[in-house]
């Protein structure tokens, strides 16, 4: 290898970025990072002229530097739980669809130990969705001050020095209940998995119960079926609700995920959906939508979380304890309506 192939390349700065294009450096500087603000005047010719020498020069900004200038990371944290789940993927499609709009980078963790990992991170805005946030706000402690810069998902939560998203999880399961039970008498459910912290199981299958007794209705023997937090497990749960001769005429999922699980298996049982068994879950995921599955989601939901978060990214005078309140609504399709 000669000593000239040997040898990294010089790193491209945005001064060499400004030269081909034939611009000051403000101004590439202004058109690579999105600036709106007073002075960042140029056309779009111009920009366009900015933006083809950055991707013949390969250029990388230095997002460092900019920190250290700016206090900008230009980086939003998403910690997410069990990114194959059809609603935690909608979010993420949806924030790597729309941060380079506004010049910023998603990045994406798994949820165990969350706070240590986001205190070592540097981030402009963080969205939390993740297990063992939604009952405690210890993590607040590990954080300490970055925790301003945090959204949370939670029903529960109060806003403390971090903002919430709210969407009322028992409101939506009992909107998916009865609306099963508008033509449906047997609902069973497909569970999450009870544990010591939730022995009697989760919000959504206490509402699930709610609503059967508020129809006259009880829970009939093995019309439960519990499964755990993880993409395959459903399949058995759902096999062991619906291959059977007393099983329920409808189900009722806690998540989306889940809902798929009962309609495959369904089907699988040579079952017509929604015929001789109406399915629904939580979530309204885009994947739901194209796969033509009742959900309880929130209208525009994935778009107002994602301009919610993004408000914080883009101004860092955004005040905290905000609240996002996400109203459950039925999305009615072709697994529960004929």
């Amino acid at each position: 290898m000669s000593r000239a192939t040997g040898e990294s390349r010089a790193r491209v700065t945005l001064r060499d970025v400004a030269a081909r294009a034939r611009v000051s450096v403000a101004t590439a500087s202004y058109v690579l990072s999105g600036t709106e603000q007073e002075g960042a005047r140029y056309s779009d010719e111009t920009a366009e002229r900015v933006r083809v020498a950055a991707t013949e020069l390969q250029y990388l900004p230095n997002r460092m530097a900019r920190s250290v200038r700016t206090g900008r990371t230009g980086v939003i944290q998403l910690v997410l739980h069990m990114l194959g789940d059809p609603w935690t993927l909608s979010i993420a499609e949806s924030f790597t669809e729309r941060a380079p709009e506004h010049g910023l980078t998603t990045l994406i963790a798994m949820d165990s130990d969350f706070a240590a990992a986001l205190a070592r991170s540097e981030f402009d805005a963080a969205f939390v969705a993740a297990a063992g946030v939604a009952e405690t706000a210890q993590w607040r402690a590990v954080l300490g001050p970055l925790a301003r810069k945090v959204a949370v998902y939670s029903p529960a939560l109060e806003p403390d020095g971090f903002d919430v998203i709210r969407f009322d999880d028992r409101r939506a399961s009992r909107l998916a209940v009865e609306h099963l039970l508008e033509r449906r008498r047997r609902v069973g459910t497909l569970a999450v998995a009870a544990d010591a912290e939730r022995p009697r199981g989760s919000a959504r299958r206490q509402a699930y119960i709610e609503a059967l007794r508020a129809a006259g209705l009880g829970v009939a023997d093995g019309d439960i079926v519990e499964y755990e937090k993880d993409l395959l497990d459903p399949y058995r749960a759902a096999r062991a609700l619906l291959d059977r001769s007393d099983r329920p005429d409808a189900v009722f999922a806690e998540a989306d995920f889940a809902a798929f699980a009962a309609v495959h298996t369904a089907r699988e049982l040579g079952l017509r959906v929604p015929e001789d068994v109406a399915v629904v879950g939580i979530g309204d995921s885009r994947q739901s939508e194209l796969a033509d599955i009742s959900s309880v989601g929130a209208v525009d939901m994935r778009e107002r979380i994602i301009e919610f978060v993004l408000e914080r990214a883009l101004d860092a005078t955004t005040p905290t304890n905000r609240v996002l309140e996400l109203e459950p609504t039925l999305f009615a399709r072709g697994s529960t309506t004929l």
